[in-house]
């Protein structure tokens, strides 16, 4: 079970995104934040969207080697 990282709501959907619809109407309106699920969630079914941590075991790179580099 998550919570909404701006109001600590308990959010019972399974949710790409970590935030209420309250909250998400709130910041981005009802017309962006409609847009921004619905993509995050076609992403995240389709598989493009993972987290840093699975990313970081594909790739065996660390934070700490990605902070303070220069983009080259």
């Amino acid at each position: 079970m998550t919570k909404c990282v701006y109001c600590n709501a308990i959010l019972s959907d399974n949710r790409s995104m970590e935030i209420c619809d309250k909250c998400g109407v709130m910041v981005w309106g009802q017309k962006m934040w409609a847009a921004i699920r619905k993509t995050t969630d076609t992403a995240r079914d389709n598989g493009d969207l993972a987290l840093y941590k699975e990313q970081e075991q594909e790739n065996e790179l660390k934070w700490k080697d990605v902070v303070g580099s220069k983009i080259v």
